[in-house]
């Protein structure tokens, strides 16, 4: 693969290069009729994607002119990436070469509450056993995405939050994962990193929303292929959107934030506080996995686990009102391992307050998905953000990882 020179950070190679993925072998016309890029910016891009090593021609297809036009179609094996999800309650790993195909797939031990040293060593490890089972030469590895909640400094690959203990704030998250496995680390806040993933899974469209929950709920948009960041990258907070302009007070600043009255863990706290479901579902382990107890039990008829989910979307689906509202987009996909259990009573819910209180519902409809995995849309996603990254930002490190594969 040839190197990254500093023209090639245009702002449509990703975008080409998902489309490419998505419909497997295009052509030059068609890529421009779907972007609404000019022919000439369109030849520009593919050519620097086939200068870069990572499309070739795949065959023509016959053309009204007489000259067959040329498909163009992604080099599967042409690099590969690594994307960590991370929170306080679970934590899992993939490889990912550069169709989007899962290589490998790992789960990890959670953050928890241990020394961070002790997490980032035990996620090293997992990378390095997870590629030595991918078989993949190491010149081809690009880097790794780590998505993790927020706020975080993604320059400085920090997270800025004393959560889950205060040795979070400022820790040199990237830098020591970085350090411990010798491949450049790329830090993303983890509901973005579920929007690449939908999008690396194919099938998208190019503007969406997508509900994040895992620890606790998040938010993010890709609108016309690129995830909104906002100014410092934390954007989208929907789990500090408020549902009760005069609720409990959110140590975020706000008042009645979603995440602390419909999250994950308050829909635990409120089990837990009923001795009799708590026992019949057996909680008392962790946040996460209790809540897809409770879950579980709601899907399987348990009324008052069903009410307990029931309440929890509905506060959901006010705030994802709001979210559709601002961007005005037709598609709410649902990702992350709180949604293992209950995401179809989740879509449910969503889908029919959206349709019936979106601003622009006579204009058009809010589908609302699940991702096809929405415990490893975050990896996923995380993967993508590496190659991304390569091919938008101008970070010299992850140029010479770029560089290094050549």
């Amino acid at each position: 693969m040839r190197s990254f020179g500093a023209d090639t950070r245009l702002p449509t190679l990703a975008v080409v290069l998902d489309i490419i993925r998505e419909r497997g072998a295009v052509s030059r016309v068609e890529l421009a009729d779907v972007t609404g890029l000019t022919p000439a910016t369109m030849t520009h891009a593919v050519r620097k994607l086939t200068e870069l090593g990572l499309v070739h021609e795949v065959g023509t297809v016959p053309s009204n002119r007489g000259t067959p036009r040329r498909l163009m179609g992604i080099k599967a094996d042409a690099c590969y990436m690594v994307g960590v999800q991370l929170d306080q309650f679970a934590a899992v790993g993939v490889v990912v070469d550069l169709a989007g195909r899962i290589v490998v797939r790992r789960d990890m031990p959670p953050a928890g509450q241990r020394p961070l040293a002790e997490v980032v060593a035990d996620i090293a490890a997992a990378v390095h056993g997870m590629l030595e089972d991918a078989d993949v030469p190491s010149g081809k590895v690009l880097g790794i995405g780590l998505a993790t909640y927020g706020p975080q400094d993604r320059e400085a690959g920090v997270v800025i939050t004393p959560h889950p203990t205060p040795e979070w704030t400022g820790y040199p998250l990237a830098e020591t994962l970085s350090e411990a496995t010798g491949l450049p680390v790329a830090l993303e806040n983890d509901a973005t990193a579920a929007g690449l993933g939908v999008q690396t899974a194919g099938g998208s469209g190019s503007s969406f929303a997508v509900v994040f929950m895992s620890g606790g709920i998040g938010g993010g948009v890709i609108l016309d292929g690129h995830p909104y960041r906002g100014v410092t990258s934390n954007g989208v907070e929907l789990g500090h959107i408020s549902v009760d302009a005069l609720g409990a007070d959110c140590p975020c600043g706000n008042r009645g934030c979603l995440d602390p009255v419909a999250g994950p863990r308050p829909v635990v706290e409120r089990a837990l506080e009923n001795p009799v479901l708590a026992a019949r579902l057996g909680l008392g382990t962790d946040t996460l996995t209790d809540f897809n107890r409770i879950g579980r039990a709601a899907r399987g008829g348990d009324a008052a686990a069903a009410a307990l989910i029931a309440d929890s979307a509905q506060r959901l689906a006010v705030a994802t009102v709001t979210l559709v509202n601002m961007f005005d987009v037709g598609r709410v996909v649902l990702a992350g391992q709180a949604f293992a259990e209950s995401g179809q009573a989740y879509r449910d819910v969503l889908e029919e307050w959206l349709n019936r209180s979106v601003f622009m519902r006579h204009v058009h409809t809010v589908e609302v998905d699940l991702a096809d995995d929405v415990a490893l849309a975050a990896a996923l996603g995380g993967a993508a953000v590496v190659l991304r990254n390569l091919l938008e930002s101008p970070n010299p490190e992850l140029r010479g990882a770029a560089e290094a594969t050549a």
